[in-house]
């Protein structure tokens, strides 16, 4: 009995390569690229359509900036006749006076004050009118050391009319203000020997009337030059020496017009 040859063996599976390709598979077909986008010139684009509508919010944009450039200029000329025509003057202030019904600087070093000043405002114009409305004055003394706090006080509204003057009144003081001894004693003696050197300065509220009408107001500060203040009599009280001194005035209270 013929005996069977043994199985052969099975032949291993051979891994392909990587990138390898068989030569019977059908060829691939290559990516298609994306086209991009042609960039035509605006007369070639849109073709057979009417062309855009004009664009309503620029010609109203035009219309307000031309009718408000008017009216900067019309403001312009009716403010430049108006210069002309009323030649508007700042009114001008002279500190008329100081007084004291106490000035006493105890033993201690403090300080007790009542004084009272009148600012005069004088207006130049002959067709404005002016008013001041209520305001704030305040009242220091001159020292090497720096100013002593004489007091604050208010000041009530007024008008003054046309090639005329008005007083601004001021009541101020202070109470048991304790000062530095050297401080102290040079108050007693300039009260008592050639006198203090006080300075007032105002805040206040200032317009102007025309035919009868009032214009609104602007800040307005006045501050006045040291005025001496000296004892008079044997009461304690006290009264200015010498004349009046003039005021610099501060529109916005920051620009001096002076």
């Amino acid at each position: 009995m013929a005996t069977k040859p043994p199985p052969m063996a099975a032949k291993p599976v051979l891994q392909k390569p990587p990138g390898y390709r068989d030569p019977g598979a059908p060829p691939l077909k290559p990516p298609q690229q994306l086209r991009r986008p042609t960039h035509l010139p605006p007369s070639f684009r849109h073709a057979g359509k009417s062309r855009r509508q004009p664009n309503y919010r620029r010609s109203i944009c035009c219309c307000i900036l031309f009718f408000l450039l008017c009216t900067i200029l019309l403001l312009s000329i009716g403010a430049a006749l108006g210069y002309l025509y009323y030649q508007p003057r700042f009114p001008s202030f002279h500190l008329q006076s100081l007084n004291s019904t106490m000035l006493r600087v105890g033993s201690s070093g403090s300080l007790d004050v009542a004084i009272s000043a009148k600012i005069l405002a004088w207006n130049p114009n002959t067709k404005i009118g002016i008013v001041f409305g209520d305001g704030v004055g305040h009242v220091t003394a001159e020292d090497q050391d720096g100013d002593v706090e004489l007091g604050d006080g208010q000041i009530m509204g007024f008008y003054v009319r046309e090639k005329s003057a008005g007083t601004m009144m001021l009541q101020a003081g202070e109470s048991g203000v304790l000062l530095d001894d050297a401080v102290a004693q040079r108050m007693r003696n300039g009260y008592k020997g050639s006198g203090v050197r006080v300075k007032v300065e105002v805040a206040v509220g200032m317009g102007v009337r025309v035919k009868g009408k009032n214009m609104w107001k602007v800040p307005l500060k006045v501050s006045c030059s040291p005025m001496r203040l000296k004892v008079v009599g044997k009461k304690g009280g006290g009264a200015s020496v010498g004349g009046m001194v003039k005021c610099q005035v501060y529109l916005f209270r920051w620009f001096n017009i002076n």
